[in-house]
């Protein structure tokens, strides 16, 4: 499937939580005299066997769940882990301390009961803790070279803390036939990122008076076919993925037809723009790449002007992003191709037959890593949107911020926006307590990126 979402959305809401036990679920191994340091300790030997069906076997019996992908991702970042000490043991909590065995990083788990009458969990929760800013670079680097020497990530990862570029490195081959390496300059095309642009082009707009958060789509499209999606659908409904408008019909594998056909932001609203909203615009959030489409068709609306221009001289210029493009798909020679594993094959596909014509106000762009930290940087120096107007995107309204993914975790605040599609991973993460800028982009299958943001997050410092 290919999709310009987030999908470290999904995953990062997972990562720090193993999966809450069904409410009555029947335990099939005699275990009910389990203790916690019991649980803990079969817990640790299967987490460390890396055995799937045994992993398996304890996700079903004590969380009632038999997803283990994120117990196997942990297990590959960490190479399993040995107990160093309980620092809490009471009848419905028992935390314990880890040393991962792949990087001298400490780890914290915690098992969780709803009672003392069963051995059924309610969560296993568990996560790398904080250390020095050198260390945390150390193991981001190693856990992304493991990943390399085993052929699962090829990239470029950045990190920038008050405006210096404190480590940047590249991996892999942006290009697998002609075995061209990725370099730190290498583009990438940033997939669901572009719907940063898109957003800030709005807000550039509402800045101006031009455009109004709960104006109608209809408002600025006046002819836009649906009345519903017209007079009910508002410019902060899009923004935060609140509108019912769906997919684009451009992005998965069996939408070569319309790939074919479709060649501008007009075609891909004469494709979508009889369809009515999926739900009450407003009521449930539902992640829309159509969406974004209408945002940028508002845009060249109001400025008179193409979407790819006015982003070019409103955006990319003044933040000087000059590797920053939407080249027409014939016209990517440079850009790392995507490569991608389809479903039940590990065998790895060239996906660029699954690109549009052209990336979209939904994203799909060209960009660098060096880039995308100027981007970061404009943005806080007030250079693209007044920074109450930047306050005001990068918070939860519902779900989503303004065009930006707005999360918290373990008492450290971040915004942005990630990308994924076959062949395609992005993050783009900013810490503003730290001052701290993280950008991954590879041309891997999701989430690869995901992984390795999380490997920092968790073991960057807390301070200033």
């Amino acid at each position: 499937m290919y999709l310009f979402a987030p999908r470290h959305i999904r995953f990062r809401s997972a990562l720090c939580v193993a999966f809450v036990a069904t409410v009555g679920f029947n335990v099939t191994l005699a275990a009910a005299q389990d203790s916690n340091s019991e649980i803990l300790n079969l817990w640790l030997d299967t987490f460390n066997s890396g055995d799937p069906v045994k992993m398996r076997e304890f996700q079903l019996q004590y969380l009632g769940s038999s997803d283990i992908a994120f117990a196997s991702d942990v297990r590959d970042e960490s190479g399993g882990f040995d107990l160093s000490n309980i620092e809490v043991d009471e009848p419905l909590k028992t935390t314990a301390l880890l040393r991962e065995r792949n990087f001298p990083a400490t780890w914290r788990v915690t098992l969780s009961r709803k009672d003392t009458t069963t051995p059924t969990l309610s969560n296993i929760e568990y996560h790398a803790l904080p250390m020095s800013q050198s260390a945390a670079l150390a193991s981001l680097d190693a856990f992304a070279t493991r990943l390399d020497k085993a052929d699962k990530f090829s990239g470029v990862i950045a990190v920038e803390k008050h405006g210096k570029v404190i480590f940047k490195k590249a991996w892999g081959l942006a290009e697998r036939t002609g075995k061209r390496p990725v370099t730190l300059d290498t583009p990438f095309l940033f997939a669901s990122q572009g719907k940063m642009f898109t957003a800030v082009a709005v807000l550039q707009q509402v800045a101006a008076g031009q455009v109004a958060l709960d104006d109608p789509v209809g408002k600025y499209l006046t002819d836009y076919p649906n009345r519903e999606v017209a007079t009910k659908v508002t410019i902060r409904h899009l923004l935060t993925h609140q509108g019912g408008t769906g997919e684009m019909g451009l992005l998965e594998r069996q939408d070569g037809a319309n790939r074919a056909t479709v060649q501008s932001i007009t075609d891909i609203i004469k494709l979508n723009g009889n369809r009515a909203p999926a739900f009450e615009p407003g009521s449930r959030w539902d992640y829309s790449n159509y969406g974004f489409v209408l945002l940028g068709a508002v845009v060249e609306k109001v400025s008179g002007q193409d979407y790819y221009r006015y982003i070019e001289k409103h955006i990319f210029t003044p933040a000087r992003m000059v590797h920053t493009s939407y080249p027409l798909r014939e016209h990517m020679s440079i850009v790392a191709t995507g490569y991608t594993t389809f479903k039940g094959e590990t065998q790895l596909h060239d996906s660029s037959d699954q690109l549009p014509w052209r990336g979209t106000p939904a994203g799909g762009g060209v960009s660098t890593a060096g880039d995308m930290l100027r981007f970061v940087d404009a943005l806080n120096a007030g250079k693209l949107i007044p920074l109450p107007l930047l306050d005001e995107a990068t918070k939860r309204h519902g779900r989503f911020g303004y065009g930006f993914i707005s999360s918290s975790t373990e008492g450290l605040a971040f915004w942005g926006h990630g990308g994924g599609a076959p062949g395609n991973s992005l993050v783009l993460d900013y810490y503003p307590v730290t001052d701290t800028s993280l950008i991954c982009m590879s041309n891997r299958d999701p989430p690869v990126c995901d992984r390795l943001a999380w490997n920092y997050l968790f073991r960057s410092p807390r301070q200033p």
